[in-house]
């Protein structure tokens, strides 16, 4: 599998690289993606425990961060009112009709809690489009058909699940940094999250392998390619075995007894591990081509 530019002759016919959603302005849909779902499940996690700096937080990185780099990946941004207008045809319409309705709850939420004036019917609302929000992204690229690795119905289930671990264990580590909740309660939370996102972590690389079926180039790409440091450094190694041995530690000792700043740590390893998976996940999709496989001297 080879990155560089496909000869004429060589696009389709074996397996090709797509470049749409990561090269070039590409790399703005990734982020904007990868950014509203951590943001929704920052807005989630944080409401359901009632952090109103972890809400906020949510909504300003789904909205600035997200929302700013799908604005300025669109071709023509000011014309961003089209895009809306086929929610039934298009993932990217319900997409930033869904985003556009969470800031707005979400805001109304926030507005009325800095007033202190209870509504619960509002933070439901906004609760729900946060979900939406993250399923969004999974759907999304689930839809393409023509690229294996992505084309899978649990991968929506994965981005969801996910990223509202990614938005609690870093609500948590904050909260634990600041004295904001007893410190024992929220290591034992926080060691128990950092194991199961490993888990999620290996699960994801598996369903990579097996959704391809028997060539493997997405995983091969990613664990002996070039995104071999990577996925072995980023991923496996500041994703999966830091977290996974200072969450066992934690869960073992006792949360009060797990170092605050080691638990931190493993937090943020895991969390641009989790951004570095989805990387790879997005940068390794290819079109199968009109061969199953390629011949031995072709370029990788």
């Amino acid at each position: 599998m080879t990155s560089e530019p496909v000869r004429p002759y060589e696009y389709m016919i074996y397996p090709t690289l797509q470049t749409a959603w990561i090269r070039g302005k590409g790399i703005l849909l990734f982020t904007g993606l990868y950014f509203v779902e951590f943001g929704a499940g920052l807005f989630l996690a944080a409401s359901i425990f009632h952090s109103l700096w972890g809400e906020t937080a949510g909504w300003l990185i789904s909205g600035i961060l997200g929302g700013g780099s799908h604005f300025l990946f669109l071709g023509h941004p000011f014309r961003i009112y089209r895009a809306v207008a086929r929610p039934g045809k298009s993932w990217i319409s319900r997409g930033l009709l869904i985003i556009s309705l969470f800031q707005l709850f979400s805001f109304i939420h926030l507005v009325l809690s800095f007033l202190s004036i209870n509504a619960a019917w509002v933070l439901f609302i906004a609760q729900v489009l946060a979900v939406a929000t993250i399923l969004y992204g999974g759907f999304e690229i689930a839809d393409v058909k023509s690229i294996p690795i992505w084309h899978s119905g649990f991968l929506p289930i994965q981005m969801l699940v996910r990223s509202f671990l990614a938005g609690f264990s870093v609500l948590l580590a904050v909260n634990l940094m600041l004295g904001l909740v007893p410190g024992t309660t929220a290591g034992e939370w926080l060691s128990l999250t950092l194991v199961i996102m490993v888990c999620l972590f290996a699960f994801a690389l598996v369903g990579i392998g097996l959704e391809e079926g028997r060539e493997k180039f997405s995983l091969r790409m990613m664990m002996k390619g070039e995104l071999k440091w990577i996925s072995w450094l980023g991923v496996v190694g500041g994703g999966m075995v830091v977290p996974l041995i200072v969450g066992l530690y934690g869960l073992a000792a006792g949360g009060l007894k797990a170092s605050v700043s080691l638990l931190v740590l493993a937090v943020f390893l895991q969390v641009i591990g989790d951004l570095l998976l989805r990387y790879g996940l997005i940068r390794t999709g290819y079109y199968p081509g009109i061969f199953p496989c390629m011949p031995k001297d072709f370029r990788r």
